[in-house]
């Protein structure tokens, strides 16, 4: 047997041991994240933070083992002073994130990034130029995450208020008797009450943008379309999601006005799990009329070991 192949062999097997032992020492130093993680398990947080946030990852996860023979090549490439620099910066990072969730931050999926990050930014320092994919899709899942908070602290406001009008006027045309005082949505229920809802940016659909937003990058990182039909789609995308996301406040409040607060909670709840799929199904037909088959895939662009990184 080749005495090289050996080597390598033995080496992958050490740095393997050694990727374990630091997850092992890192668990073990900040127990605490851990234990409270368990709480996304339980449905009612399940629910009150999106099924889709574990969905995304759960995605992230297929596409890793879809890759996994490129993932396992690169870990024979020779070691790369650079990635070794990016490796130790990640860890760095991940575990500075991991102390602020911690001790500053309650965010339940925060925490579950902060968790991944850890994993991946060790993987990369150990591993190298393998960690390409994993560091791509880390980036789209931290998307799922990170941008309903930015749009919250940013643009909430004016996101929230927008999209409030808009589904009050167009109920005043459907002559359905509804006011508005800022967010605040108040509608007479034909059951004899009135219900008071607020219209915060995450029921605006700022989680549906965002899960959008990370599944069009898994479809571009395997097949891009041109640069102009991209900008088109992802505005397309970006529209559709939002007038789905619409759609699902107006039925919302509908069933509110027919049905009572129990239907208005239960359309709240569940509908877009019905109609963000739909949606995303038309688009990806769209989509793939736009990306030739012939195309190579933009995954093998992205993770070719053996020629140079194209944009």
């Amino acid at each position: 047997m080749n005495r090289s192949l050996l080597t390598k062999d033995r080496r992958l097997g050490l740095q393997l041991c050694a990727f374990c032992a630091c997850l092992v020492l890192t668990f073990a130093a900040f127990k605490g994240i851990f234990v409270s993680a368990t709480l996304l398990f339980d449905y009612e947080t399940l629910k009150q933070n999106g099924f889709y946030l574990w969905a995304v990852l759960a995605l992230c996860l297929l596409w890793v083992y879809a890759k996994r023979k490129e993932i396992i090549e690169a870990t024979h490439s020779a070691r790369d002073t650079k990635w070794l620099a990016l490796g130790v910066i990640l860890v760095g990072a991940s575990l500075g994130l991991l102390y602020f969730v911690t001790a500053f931050f309650n965010s339940l999926p925060l925490m579950l990034f902060a968790v991944v990050f850890v994993v991946v930014a060790q993987f990369s320092l150990f591993f190298g130029k393998a960690s390409r994919i994993p560091l791509m899709l880390l980036g789209l899942f931290g998307i799922v995450v990170g941008f309903p908070i930015l749009l919250e602290s940013t643009l909430g406001t004016w996101f929230s208020q927008l999209t409030a009008v808009l589904s009050v006027s167009t109920l005043h045309l459907f002559g359905m008797p509804v006011s508005l005082d800022g967010v605040t949505v108040t509608l007479n229920s034909l059951l004899g009450y009135q219900i008071v809802t607020k219209v915060d940016p995450r029921c605006a659909g700022s989680d549906s943008l965002a899960i959008f937003l990370a599944i069009f990058g898994l479809m571009v990182i395997d097949r891009r379309p041109h640069n102009r039909a991209l900008v088109g789609l992802l505005i397309l995308g970006v529209v559709g999601t939002y007038l789905q996301n619409f759609i699902r406040l107006l039925l919302l409040f509908a069933a509110g006005r027919y049905y009572g607060a129990a239907a208005l909670w239960a359309v709240h709840d569940y509908a877009s799990y019905l109609l963000f799929p739909l949606w995303f199904a038309g688009f990806v037909v769209i989509y793939l009329r736009y990306t030739g088959k012939s195309e190579r895939p933009g995954i093998g662009r992205l993770t070719s070991t053996d020629r140079r990184l194209e944009l």
